[in-house]
């Protein structure tokens, strides 16, 4: 492939923001909730808003594409953009340390935002990678994410286990890195967006293909089944380590270490092995293997009673994110016409956020009434049911299993 080919200057930009995007993954994965736990002793509704705040950017996210298409602006500038705006809201919080609502007001605002650009990243995504190699080269970046937010993790872990107060340095650097990562979004191929034909630019208009489409409605379909567990337990493992209301309480460094370096490692072993089955297998295998592993992860974290067992539950969940972030990401390129995969994701994107949103409500609500193992069977219940969904309804059939347009061939690929 020609050194300035699109796809070598997207595959280097996004080499360079895979670490900044990682380091921004800990916000929300286990940063921002053990400043909420620790440090403000935050209400579940202000902890629930937190973790439900990059589902709101989702569910907005549907409006995204008929926006671009009414700005005539590129998809790489546009979500540089909200990239660049998010992190002044991450700023924002850092400013105002001390306070909870602005804590909880500025991280969230920023998640809001960096969820926007979801859906224009998958169109960069189809039109400038090779179709041959689509998952492997996303799953390398995604190498370099997890790795940069293991790094990250580990030194956040050690900084907040030697002083607690110390917080407001690692909200300064998610403001850089969101900043950082717009920077380097904003150089990625100007990819035009196309007029549609019928010259429908409405704000609904991407739901058509949902109708249209039976595949793509199955998989909504197993997803919010798949999702709504998954993201009911995601919720809850900070909170099941780190509040001593449960009975465990363990210090900052060791939630840091259990819920953010040890599925990072996990991801990193094994996201490459997950981006060659992205491009060789059914969708719909790969799909059901990572729900199966998705189920066992939260049964083997909550079910268990010691540190071995909550680490084993967090390893497979790692192992999950890996093939599950590159799926979520990647699967409507192998549905959707080039010129609708935005229009594709914007509506799988909404969807996960309606389910986001509501996710951390209702796992603070479970627990209220009922305990952790009881949830805990629930959830990898929903999760398994997902995977038998999908078996049932597309057995035998094509899903996921070829490109909707022809691409690059072999000898075009990397």
């Amino acid at each position: 492939m020609p050194p300035s080919s699109s796809a070598t200057i997207m595959f280097r930009n996004e080499m360079w923001r895979s670490a900044p995007a990682g380091i921004l993954d800990t916000a929300y994965t286990t940063f921002g909730m053990i400043v909420a736990v620790k440090v403000f002793d935050a209400s579940d509704a202000a902890k629930a808003m937190f973790l439900g705040s990059p589902r709101i950017g989702m569910i907005a996210a549907i409006f995204v594409v008929p926006m671009l298409l009414r700005m005539r602006s590129t998809v790489a500038q546009t979500a540089a953009v909200t990239q660049l705006v998010a992190g002044l809201c991450f700023a924002l919080s850092a400013l105002f340390p001390h306070s909870e609502v602005m804590f909880i007001t500025g991280i969230s605002l920023g998640f809001i935002l960096f969820a926007l650009q979801i859906p224009l990243m998958t169109q960069l995504y189809r039109t400038n990678y090779p179709p041959a190699k689509r998952g492997r080269l996303y799953a390398i970046t995604g190498i370099m994410r997890a790795l940069g937010a293991a790094v990250f993790s580990w030194g956040g872990g050690w900084l907040l286990g030697w002083n607690l107060e110390a917080y407001p340095w690692l909200l300064w650097s998610f403001a850089l890195m969101a900043v950082l990562s717009g920077w380097l979004t904003y150089g990625l191929p100007a990819t035009p967006w196309e007029v549609p034909e019928s010259g429908d630019r409405s704000l609904w208009r991407s739901w058509r293909w949902v109708r249209e489409d039976r595949d793509f409605r199955t998989l909504l379909i197993s997803w919010m089944m798949m999702g709504v567990g998954n993201l009911v337990a995601f919720s809850l493992f900070v909170e099941f380590l780190a509040n001593p209301t449960h009975g465990i309480a363990l210090s900052a460094d060791r939630v840091a270490l259990l819920t953010g370096v040890v599925p990072l490692l996990a991801r990193l072993a094994s996201t490459y092995h997950w981006g060659i089955l992205f491009d060789r297998a059914p969708f719909f295998v790969v799909r059901i293997t990572l729900n199966l592993i998705t189920a066992a992860s939260i049964l083997c974290f909550f079910l268990g009673d010691n540190e071995w067992w909550w680490g084993a539950g967090m390893a497979l969940s790692g192992l999950s994110l890996a093939g599950g972030n590159l799926a979520w990401a990647l699967f409507v390129t192998k549905l959707a016409p080039e010129h609708a995969v935005a229009e594709y994701m914007s509506v799988h994107t909404f969807l996960t956020g309606i389910r986001g949103v509501l996710a951390p409500f209702l796992a603070y609500a479970m627990i209220e009434w009922w305990s952790f193992t009881t949830m805990a069977w629930i959830c990898a219940g929903l999760v398994a049911a997902a995977s038998g969904f999908i078996a049932v309804r597309k057995k035998g059939e094509r899903i996921g299993g070829r490109e909707a347009r022809p691409e690059l061939s072999e000898d075009e690929a990397l």
